[in-house]
């Protein structure tokens, strides 16, 4: 028998049989057609429409055939996605680039307006609607600021408070409130906390500065520059003596955002620095000013205790004594704090002197 030898070269060339015949697969049309696509890539740039069209198409497709609908679905959503992330980054674009219209003024209209400013202390005891009709245009809405990174603005943040009006001169006004107003707690005021939005009845918000705090007391002073007219108003405080237990108050503010509410009380203890009182207060009447029949202002509402801090508590209201405002020491300045202070306490001795002739 001939022994028959083969080479690797021709194991590597021999072809081995297919376990089956050869199968032609027929070449499919794409699902979507390419007219299709280059007719709906320009909806990404209309978000709203795309939607509309892409419900209707869901249910005008569940008569085609499983490899024309998952095609479809699939290109929806890429066009969805698209459109999504051009939305977004149009959104944001238009943020960055256009300020929103400014709805703060650069001074109080309905201040620089008034030339009939009340003549405090009243010569007889005021009755309630007495101090609603006189006293309540000299209270502020008093609303802590942040800056904003995108415009570089100050802009209104969640909480707010209540404020009165002190001193009016030709130069500004000067606004007295609580600390925790605007630190939103009893820290020191930083860079960050220097400024305030204010504002009276009418709702227009002009700018403030702070100028001024009190380290020991919840107390603070915003400066607010005038541009136009010149009525002259200093607030007469009650000090010393002037403030005595049983004493007849009423406040003024914002509980619960109810804005410029006139509750009335009596002064139920007196401490150093402090005053107890039972007129109603709660939360948006921080920083309103407590004033007695005659209206001078007696101190500036600083805290309620009431059930939710203290289930034993009822109708605790503590507000810090306005004499601090006649007395310099005690305080921190910023910018031109110290000269505003300064001004207000001579207009008040002059005004106490002035009183104290006539008697």
């Amino acid at each position: 028998m001939e022994k028959i030898v083969i080479s690797t070269i021709e194991v590597a060339e021999t072809k081995l049989p297919t376990e089956g015949p050869t199968r032609l697969e027929p070449k499919l049309p794409a699902p979507v057609a390419w007219w299709a696509k280059l007719a709906m890539w320009p909806l990404v740039l209309a978000l709203p429409l795309l939607c509309v069209i892409a419900i209707v198409l869901r249910f005008a497709m569940r008569g085609l055939p499983p490899r024309a609908r998952h095609g479809w679905t699939g290109f929806l959503a890429t066009l969805l996605t698209a459109s999504g992330l051009i939305t977004c980054a149009a959104a944001i674009l238009a943020v960055s680039l256009v300020p929103p219209p400014s709805f703060v003024s650069r001074s109080l209209a309905e201040l620089d307006e008034r030339s009939d400013f009340p003549h405090l202390p009243a010569s007889a005891a005021m009755s309630a609607k007495d101090v609603s009709q006189e006293l309540k245009p000299l209270v502020a809405v008093i609303a802590p600021t942040h800056r904003s990174w995108i415009h570089e603005r100050d802009i209104a943040s969640g909480g707010f408070g209540a404020g009165t009006l002190l001193q009016a001169t030709s130069a500004g006004y000067l606004f007295v409130t609580a600390r925790h107003v605007m630190t939103g707690s009893y820290r020191k005021a930083g860079k960050d906390d220097l400024h305030a939005l204010l504002a009276m009845a009418t709702g227009t918000w002009a700018g403030a500065e702070v100028v001024a705090q009190h380290q020991y007391l919840d107390l603070l002073l915003l400066w607010l520059p005038r541009e136009s007219g010149h009525g002259d108003f200093s607030q007469p405080v009650a000090g010393g003596n002037d403030v005595t237990q049983g004493e007849n108050i009423f406040v003024i503010g914002h509980p619960e955002g109810l804005r410029f509410t006139l509750s009335t009380g009596v002064i139920s203890r007196t401490d150093q620095g402090i005053v107890q009182m039972t007129a109603a207060a709660s939360p948006g009447n921080s920083g309103g000013p407590v004033f007695d029949d005659k209206g001078n202002l007696v101190a500036i509402v600083t805290s309620v205790i009431d059930k939710h801090n203290d289930p034993n508590a009822e109708n605790l209201n503590f507000a810090a004594r306005a004499d601090a405002l006649l007395d310099g020491s005690g305080w921190m300045y910023f910018g031109t704090g110290q000269q505003r202070l300064i001004d207000f306490q001579a207009r008040s001795k002059q005004q106490h002197d002035s009183k104290a002739s006539v008697q």
